[in-house]
């Protein structure tokens, strides 16, 4: 895995986190995958940057953030 999967994978992460109300919403749809994948789509520079930031934010202080193998 990249540094930028992880990235992107944590910006989708810090989405759904941040939007219970739209996930569960989105859950009702019949395909409610690609309904979530598209509006993460639609926010997903906004999430990329506030997840690029917490992840410099934890590096200065000397903490990593990895993927649970």
């Amino acid at each position: 895995m990249t540094v930028d999967d992880l990235v992107t994978q944590g910006a989708f992460a810090l989405y759904r986190a941040e939007n219970p109300h739209r996930i569960a919403e989105f859950a009702k749809a019949g395909d409610s995958d690609a309904a979530i994948a598209a509006d993460f789509d639609a926010y997903k520079p906004r999430y990329l940057r506030k997840f690029r930031d917490l992840h410099d934010s934890l590096s200065s202080l000397g903490l990593t953030i990895t993927r649970a193998a």
